[in-house]
């Protein structure tokens, strides 16, 4: 899942100026810059430079309003007073795939010749939900469909703007996501047999629900017959919950050719074979100072073999670093981080052999101790600026085409 984090970073500076004043108290100045942080900005709903921006005086209802956060100029001469500054993705929808949606907001006040630090966290407002099948759910049902939705019912008046489908003839059930408004998730499955054609229907309701939940469904089938400054920062970090639909189960249809592997009414569902990783130092993968001597040892396991390993550098001073250590052009930019091929890029890994695993001790591996304890406090040697962040997303493909994403960030102090 495509865990990865935006600042704005913005300062609101009050000085004496020739203009008029919307309150008698005097003017301020606020001073608003982007900083990027991460490579989350893969869609439209997700980009800052596209986020609206409002600003609020409640004294008097007095309003600013920016489309795009991209159009807000320089300086805004602001009246002292208190205000209310909300920042949110530019569209919503109740369901739709790929459309994570953010919102955040902070008070805060002008005062004459003070500058005034205020803090806002634009957090994911809606769900996630995705899907994992079982090798029992595919090898039982010759063709499937799943309706999401977060309507108060089936056939409540907004059920079709509230429900989702996911579809066997696609082919891409597990690699979709869908995005829903906080509200009772209802999911329904019909599927048809393989071995007969004869039909299956399962519903679930989710009524624990909340922002920031990443519901991951399992469908499972048996054979049976019993189943600083103004800051706005993107937090695409989900919660997990777990579910699991199982379809009913049929009586036992005899098949020609006898028992294969797999018939036996007792056969348990396979394990998952996705992905994970796991920091041990820091299990929540949460920011960590930079230090002279570090320990980020990452434990990944691929049971299915790595078949693809990238890390997106998105940091102002090491991947320019390491674009030259290995004779690759590259300039910083917060809207392209420097990638690494671990397994692909010869350059890359004669440069970096020795400091982080590449290569053949990744190709293939089902187990790896990947390390960053040595590349990380490289960053400090350049005197970073204090309170920038740093980020290195891990992305590993196995080869099953299952793919896992991971953040892992360090700030300087």
């Amino acid at each position: 899942m495509k865990r990865i984090l935006y600042i704005i970073a913005a300062a609101v500076m009050v000085a004496a100026c020739g203009t008029k004043s919307p309150l008698p108290g005097g003017n301020g100045q606020l001073s608003v810059t982007a900083v990027r942080e991460g490579a989350f900005a893969t869609k439209a709903n997700d980009v800052l430079a596209d986020f609206v921006v409002d600003i609020v005086r409640p004294s008097d209802g007095w309003t600013l309003h920016y489309d795009r956060y991209v159009d807000i100029p320089r300086t805004i001469s602001l009246g002292s007073g208190d205000y209310t500054l909300t920042v949110a993705s530019p569209v919503f929808r109740h369901a739709a795939w790929d459309l994570p949606c953010y919102k955040g907001s902070a008070e805060f006040t002008i005062r004459v010749d003070e500058l005034t630090p205020v803090n806002v966290l634009a957090g994911l407002q809606n769900m996630k939900v995705s899907f994992v099948l079982t090798d029992n759910f595919k090898n039982e049902l010759s063709s499937y469909s799943i309706v999401v939705t977060n309507a108060a019912s089936w056939d409540a008046p907004d059920a079709g703007e509230r429900s989702l489908t996911w579809s066997s003839l696609t082919g891409d059930v597990e690699q979709k996501s869908g995005y829903f408004s906080v509200a009772p998730l209802r999911v329904k499955v019909d599927g048809y047999r393989a071995v007969d054609n004869s039909e299956t229907h399962s519903e679930l309701l989710i009524s624990d629900v909340a922002a920031k939940d990443h519901h991951i469904i399992t469908l499972d089938a048996r054979v049976t017959g019993q189943m600083s400054g103004i800051s706005v920062i993107i937090d695409p970090s989900v919660n997990d919950r777990e579910s699991t639909v199982e379809v009913p189960g049929w009586g036992e249809v005899p098949v020609p050719g006898g028992d294969e592997p797999g018939d036996d009414p007792g056969d348990d569902p396979q394990p998952s074979t996705v992905p994970t990783m796991v920091w041990e130092k820091n299990p929540t993968f949460a920011p960590t100072p930079i230090k002279e001597e570090m320990d980020v040892e990452i434990v990944i396991e691929a049971p299915e073999g790595i078949r693809d390993f990238v890390v997106d550098v998105d940091s102002d001073v090491l991947g320019e670093t390491i674009a030259a250590l290995a004779n690759t052009s590259y300039t910083y930019s917060p809207e392209t981080p420097f990638r690494m091929d671990l397994i692909n890029d010869a350059s890359l890994i004669a440069a970096l052999d020795g400091m982080i695993p590449v290569a053949d001790q990744l190709k293939d591996r089902k187990h790896v101790d990947f390390s960053l304890s040595q590349l990380v406090p490289l960053i400090a040697v350049y005197n970073p600026t204090s309170g920038s962040r740093h980020t290195f997303t891990l992305k590993v493909t196995d080869n099953k085409g299952q793919s896992l994403e991971k953040d892992v960030v360090f700030y300087a102090e």
